[in-house]
């Protein structure tokens, strides 16, 4: 029985273990049994002094093992109370999309806890990205929304940041939808929401049957690195992502990045009008690394046509 998700998050409060110590941990947990605090104190310290945890070599102290997996109990139960769940990528009903996370640079980086609110099952949908700048012109708000609404109407799961800009015109367009639902993928704790003017819209997220899901526990900040990490997310949990608009050097990137070393669909939105306006500059760019330019007449024919193949 492998290492419980209480067990791996106390594993991640430990001073040193990183994201790689702690997995290769929780791999060579699953042949044994697990129950208690004590089983999970001689199980860490028999692996580590076995030397099969490369930079590890002495035990850890039984007393700094104990107080991870009460500070682990804490978040756990301050997150209940609060209506926030947490899987470990050992749980069966962890989504199976994110096991295939990969970074930009196309090296795996699956998610080891994630934590959500609200309904997990959608992301056993069929899931489309849609994202871009958080300074889109008004033709972008207009395609970042009816995009939204459209693949939404269509069953799909629509996923994307909770950005101001885009992000939000497409999480916007999807609960517009008849039955539409959409993820938000957020870089802090779900205790709080960033940015704040959009604590209304995730919590209607939830209440439409929508999921809000992070990598981070509760009282855990926003900062760069967690957006640029949670974008690969972004593109794991889909089947195809599309630009709304992005200049080359956005935050976009990294997202549009990853969906392409995953060898998956990656689509922008064409601006005739606009073409030589900085937020469609990215759109361009990404073209020319492999990505399909789309319209508003043709995206799901298009799109679809991609997916299905």
């Amino acid at each position: 029985m492998a290492l419980s998700t209480r067990y791996i998050i106390a594993l991640q409060q430990l001073q040193g273990f990183g994201p790689k110590t702690v997995k290769a941990i929780a791999d060579l947990s699953t042949s044994t049994r697990i129950v208690t605090v004590d089983d999970f104190i001689d199980f860490v310290n028999e692996t580590i002094e076995r030397g099969r945890v490369r930079g590890f070599r002495e035990a850890v102290d039984p007393f700094d093992l104990e107080e991870a997996v009460d500070n682990a109990d804490y978040i756990i139960n301050v997150s209940a109370r609060k209506g926030i769940k947490a899987l470990s990528y050992l749980d069966k009903d962890f989504p199976g999309h994110l096991l295939s996370t990969i970074t930009e640079d196309g090296k795996p980086d699956v998610p080891i806890v994630i934590y959500y609110k609200g309904d997990l099952s959608i992301t056993q949908k069929k899931g489309i990205a849609i994202i871009g700048t958080r300074t889109p012109t008004q033709e972008g708000v207009t395609a970042g929304k009816e995009l939204g609404e459209k693949f939404a109407a269509l069953g799909y799961n629509i996923v994307s940041g909770l950005a101001l800009g885009c992000d939000t015109a497409a999480h916007q367009g999807a609960l517009a939808a008849v039955g539409g639902v959409t993820t938000a993928i957020v870089a802090h704790g779900l205790d709080t929401v960033y940015p704040p003017e959009n604590k209304r819209l995730a919590q209607e997220i939830v209440d439409k049957g929508g999921l809000l899901l992070s990598e981070y526990p509760i009282g855990s900040k926003v900062n760069r690195y967690q957006l640029v990490a949670r974008d690969r997310l972004q593109s794991a949990l889909a089947d195809a992502t599309i630009v709304i608009q992005t200049d080359v050097k956005g935050g976009t990137m990294h997202a549009a990045k990853a969906t392409l070393a995953a060898k998956k669909p990656l689509f922008c939105v064409n601006y005739p009008n606009l073409q030589h306006h900085d937020m469609t500059q990215g759109n361009a760019f990404l073209v020319g690394k492999g990505a399909k330019y789309i319209t508003g007449a043709d995206a799901v024919a298009v799109v679809e046509s991609q997916i299905n193949v």
